[in-house]
């Protein structure tokens, strides 16, 4: 068999191609090489409490804010924590433990082959509160709420104590309740208020044993002003006190107005009680069979118990009405009506 015969153009190339071949090899040689190892930082140190002891089961916590890399440690008996191998770059620190508050650090910044010893971290224990302090708390938003409540006067000169605008009230306590009541009690325009009914009733029919004149307005007045007295310090006062109930209204201000409507009216026959929950008003009706009832002590010829039924019966429907005005008008005409706080 004859050799083949390999022409010139054809072995010219296969010559070609054995010659560049170490020029191949050579510039395709960076690619399989091996990468050099990024030089690495340590960074070091200890936890210490406010007491200058050490602080074991630390969680120390590094991220790294250039890569977003987080590297986590706990510190040993004697507090100390080490980090290593870290890429160089700027550091957050964050150190917590139990019971301590945590130590943040927003920026460490360690070099290429660097050892970073950073100072002693000191942890300061947390807050704790206590059940007397809560109760402490308490007692002291619901005299704020109570001192901004006795501000609160409708058109400007009529109290308007006995109405909740702020949420979330802190129930009054019993002596706070007596307080309220007898601030009421000698507010003036309750002075005022006994003697424009004294004075209205002096020339009329009402009670005429009492006679006219001078004498008569006095007589008049000091049985107006016991009514109100007497009212106020049993019914809103004492009984409160006594069953654990909150005397005042909460206004609701939100809802269709039927369900507001039947909310205020509901305030006749119930009420918050110092837990909190809804209870049936015991307060309120009793007490307003108790004034009424202590009220014929002093008017002429006594009161009937049909009149004191009637008079229950006008004071539950009363505060309906009261009611009604308060979640519906008299909100916006009572001012210095403001919330003075809540428990933090």
């Amino acid at each position: 068999m004859r050799n083949r015969i390999v022409p010139r153009w054809g072995r010219f190339w296969t010559l070609l191609l054995f010659a560049s071949f170490p020029v191949f090899v050579w510039a395709q040689s960076p690619a399989v090489q091996v990468p050099d190892v990024t030089a690495s930082a340590v960074v070091k140190g200890t936890v210490l409490d406010e007491g200058g002891g050490s602080v074991a089961g630390a969680t120390v916590t590094v991220t790294n804010l250039d890569t977003g890399a987080i590297h986590s440690t706990t510190s040993d008996s004697a507090g100390t924590y080490s980090f290593s191998v870290l890429q160089p770059g700027n550091f957050a620190m964050l150190v917590s433990a139990q019971g301590f508050r945590s130590y943040r650090n927003e920026r460490l910044s360690v070099a290429s082959d660097q050892t970073l010893e950073v100072p002693e971290i000191t942890l300061y224990l947390a807050a704790v509160s206590s059940k007397t302090e809560v109760t402490a708390s308490k007692q002291e938003v619901a005299e704020a709420q109570m001192k901004s409540e006795v501000e609160q006067r409708l058109l400007g000169f009529l109290p308007n104590y006995y109405v909740v605008y702020f949420k979330d009230p802190v129930p009054l306590n019993a002596g706070q309740k007596m307080r309220l009541a007898f601030r009421l009690s000698i507010d003036p325009v309750t002075f005022g208020l006994a003697a424009v009914q004294a004075a209205v009733e002096t020339n009329s029919k009402d009670f005429e044993a009492y006679g006219t004149g001078a004498e008569g307005f006095a007589k008049r007045y000091a049985a107006a002003y016991a009514d109100g007295f007497i009212g106020t310090m049993v019914a809103s006062g004492l009984l409160h006190a006594v069953l654990r109930q909150d005397p005042r209204y909460y206004y609701k201000g939100t809802g269709t107005v039927r369900s507001r409507v039947l909310y205020a009216l509901s305030w006749s026959f119930r009420c918050k009680g110092d837990d909190g929950k809804w209870q049936i008003a015991y307060s309120s009706l009793i007490g307003n069979v108790a004034s009424s009832t202590i009220s014929g002590l002093y008017y002429p010829n006594g009161i009937s118990a049909s009149q004191t039924v009637k008079n229950s019966m006008l004071n539950l429907a009363s505060q309906g009405v009261d009611a009604l005005f308060q979640e519906f008008l008299f909100k916006r005409l009572t001012t210095h009506s403001k919330d003075p706080g809540k428990l933090p």
